[in-house]
């Protein structure tokens, strides 16, 4: 055929290896080259291409050139990293400086979702028990936590991280004669810790936290001499030391 009246040429080609086909157009707006998982997607990738062409937009899967007409199978199953999903329980100590020194036993419980170098921690019902010598006497809890990791070295087994977030919590804590010391807010958190394991689905977890209150506790004080009620306020920051042991998926399983 002749091109002698065209004022435009476009040339087609195709190369097939098993299944899949690399189609490639040319055309005088530049080239468009693409890799199809099977041959029934030629007349939707056809489309693309030549709309990618005339517009100048890139055959992107948000460009102009895909509608919902012309999408691929391999356009319709999207590649994504999968990252570690697992479970934990932590167990340490304990301690607060808020009206003078308390501390006890600690645990808690979280989803933790890793890639290489980030990850995000889900945490809930954390708690912090206040014991004397023979009974608890007051509680600090973590309701909800969410928090973001950073792993130090992320190809490692064995790896330091740190980790900053937020949570909602609340705060028993004793204050001898006067009553106790209670408040709820949000809280800010702070993380440092060594995961081991992480080439398997088992993890363990050495971490020290510190978490410091966005609010202050308060009680209220009625003293019978002076027929006067006080009311007292304190902070009452946490640092928290504890072993965890973690269980789930690891990104290499199928």
């Amino acid at each position: 055929m002749g091109r002698e009246n065209c004022t435009e040429t476009w040339t087609v080609y195709h190369v097939r290896l098993g299944d899949s086909v690399t189609v490639t157009v040319q055309g005088p707006r530049g080239t468009r080259k693409e890799r199809l998982n099977k041959i029934e997607d030629l007349p939707a990738m056809y489309s693309q291409m030549v709309r990618s062409m005339l517009s100048g937009a890139a055959a992107t899967t948000d460009s102009s050139a895909v509608d919902r007409k012309n999408v691929t199978s391999g356009q319709n199953q999207q590649q994504r990293v999968r990252a570690d999903a697992i479970w934990y329980a932590k167990l340490g100590y304990g301690a607060t400086s808020a009206d003078e020194f308390h501390a006890g036993p600690q645990f808690g419980f979280g989803r933790r979702w890793e890639l290489d170098r980030f990850g995000i921690d889900l945490g809930f019902l954390n708690f912090l028990m206040y014991q004397n010598s023979s009974e608890f006497e007051g509680v600090s809890a973590g309701w909800v936590e969410i928090g973001f990791d950073y792993f130090f070295e992320p190809s490692a087994n064995n790896t330091f991280y740190i980790g900053a977030g937020l949570s909602l919590g609340s705060h028993s804590i004793p204050g001898g004669s006067r009553g106790e010391f209670t408040g709820g807010g949000l809280q800010v958190k702070g993380t440092l810790g060594y995961e081991m394991f992480r080439a398997s689905t088992i993890r363990l977890l050495i971490q020290l936290e510190s978490t410091a209150p966005l609010y202050r506790l308060s009680r209220t004080y009625y003293d019978p001499a002076t027929s006067v009620e006080s009311t007292d306020h304190t902070y009452a920051p946490n640092l928290l030391l504890s072993l965890g042991l973690g269980w789930g998926n690891n990104n290499d399983d199928d």
